[in-house]
């Protein structure tokens, strides 16, 4: 049953105002309360749904690894005791699966929370909650609730509708709504609204941006464009917000200085929330501290570190290395993966968020992680100008700067097969291991990258021998859901 339905709910554990990451449990009521503390702390409490799949829980179990298994880019480390990754790394998208399960209940959690803000929100009457102040916190709710469900259909694909804060157990017994339903409703509805919000356009904070807002919208619009919906129209949609971004000059890829790598830079919590960084999940090495170093620092690194903790978690499939050209500085040691450091090698491991500080940090890491990248909006306009009409300056020099930076010659001149195909083959290798978005790709193009060549996903097949069908395009609704809601089924 979907968790919103729940009345007493854990998406009303409110937030401190001085610190939005602080996680105090202040209340298990579905209302906000009536003064400009109680809106604040009640859009606080959103952002907490963002962490769980990029929690390590368990031995080695971290949920979003069954998106990056299931590409032919990552695999499950020897020895993560995770069923959930090795089912999905076969292939086998079981509605049992506690992962994909784990994703449905914390982002309907999540949407729960955001139902509750936005509709108690406009009615508090405190004088210090100005109508500017109150348009923004609602901004950032619209934002975030838009964010969860953008996540879940892409996930799931048809799944039950609700904007409003649930008030009964029968809230819990929604129909499904179709793919499109949801995005003309919920998804394009709420990032407008929080486009008109009156939010800052960047900041260190990790809170929601205007920057943020327009990358969301453009990331949407250009998701919208694909499979299943197809609506080609939205490619133009996403170049003009891609556009105003670029153009915006709000962010910068990370460049490798005489002190730095830009891979260091990525992986780095120093550079978090600041230059491509443009939305990220928080944390905080305290009390609220990140398990990402952790779950990738590389079984068998004992030599290199002396935490207790390391799991390595996902490795690099060798297949899925060997696809990137010699001169590619991701593909290489210390770029997006690793085999050695000071001397000692070990199995390829992840890199994206290995950063030597934290070697004596007792385990604890501040370690945020990416969720938009400003790589991936140089990519989306890319693609979306080149599907629109035809690549133009802009695009070959969004193109170019990653491929630049990656250490590889330019590109001209290529027909729009050909440009196509490029952007579709930066963004496999910009974007391993991050918060799922080759996965997304596969199902929205509809293509699977064998190392030379695009081929239809359906029928593909990935370095360990399972073969894509209809069945793996979406995760099924989670069993227990669909045994209390029969609205769910098929």
């Amino acid at each position: 049953m979907i968790k919103y339905k729940i009345l007493i709910i854990v998406c009303c554990i409110f937030f401190s105002c001085e610190d939005f990451l602080d996680e105090v449990p202040r209340s298990q009521k579905t209302t906000v309360g009536t003064s400009l503390v109680d809106a604040q702390q009640s859009v606080n409490g959103i952002y907490a749904f963002l962490r769980a799949p990029y929690n390590k829980s368990g031995y080695a179990k971290m949920v979003f690894s069954i998106l990056e298994v299931s590409t032919g880019a990552m695999k499950p480390a020897i020895g993560t005791q995770d069923t959930d990754m090795e089912d999905a790394y076969k292939l086998i998208y079981s509605s049992s699966n506690s992962s994909a399960s784990s994703f449905w209940s914390t982002y309907y959690s999540g949407i729960e929370a955001a139902n509750i803000a936005i509709a108690s929100i406009p009615a508090i009457t405190d004088t210090e909650l100005t109508p500017a102040i109150s348009k923004a916190l609602l901004g950032e709710a619209h934002f975030l609730r838009a964010y969860y469900y953008f996540e879940l259909v892409q996930l799931f694909g048809d799944i039950p509708l609700n904007i409003v804060p649930s008030t009964s157990l029968e809230d819990g017994t929604l129909p499904k709504s179709s793919v499109q339903e949801v995005y003309e409703t919920v998804i394009l509805p709420d990032l407008l609204f929080a486009e008109s919000a009156g939010l800052p356009d960047t900041s260190t904070s990790g809170r929601v941006t205007n920057g943020a807002v327009k990358s969301l919208l453009a990331k949407v619009y250009l998701t919208m464009a694909g499979n299943p919906l197809n609506q080609t129209d939205k490619y133009a949609l996403a170049r003009d917000k891609a556009t105003e971004v670029i153009t915006a000059d709000w962010y910068n890829l990370f460049e490798s200085d005489g002190s730095l790598t830009w891979f260091d830079k990525l992986n780095n919590p120093a550079f978090d929330n600041t230059g491509e960084n443009i939305f990220m999940v928080q944390y905080e090495g305290g009390s609220i501290a990140s398990s990402i170093s952790t779950y990738f620092t590389p079984l068998g690194g004992e030599e290199i570190t002396n935490q207790s903790l390391h799991f390595g978690g996902m490795e690099p499939e060798v297949d899925f290395i060997d696809t990137y050209e010699a001169a590619d500085i991701r593909g290489q040691n210390q770029g997006f993966f690793f085999n050695e450091f000071d001397g000692v090698t070990f199995n390829n491991s992840v890199y994206k968020y290995f950063y030597q500080e934290f070697r004596n940090s007792n385990g604890l890491s501040s370690k945020n992680v990416p969720l938009i990248r400003y790589a991936d909006i140089l990519l989306i306009y890319a693609e979306a100008q080149n599907e629109a009409s035809s690549a133009d300056a802009l695009a070959y020099d969004a193109v170019n700067s990653i491929r630049r930076r990656a250490g590889l010659a330019e590109v001209s001149d290529l027909s729009k097969e050909e440009f196509r195909e490029e952007v579709w083959k930066q963004r496999f290798w910009e974007f391993p291991a991050e918060a799922g978005l080759i996965w997304f790709d596969q199902r929205r193009i509809g293509k699977f990258f064998n190392g030379s060549t695009f081929t239809d996903l359906v029928g593909s097949t990935l370095p360990n021998g399972s073969t894509f069908t209809v069945d793996n395009l979406y995760f099924p609704i989670p069993q227990n859901e669909v045994v209390l809601n029969p609205n769910l089924g098929d």
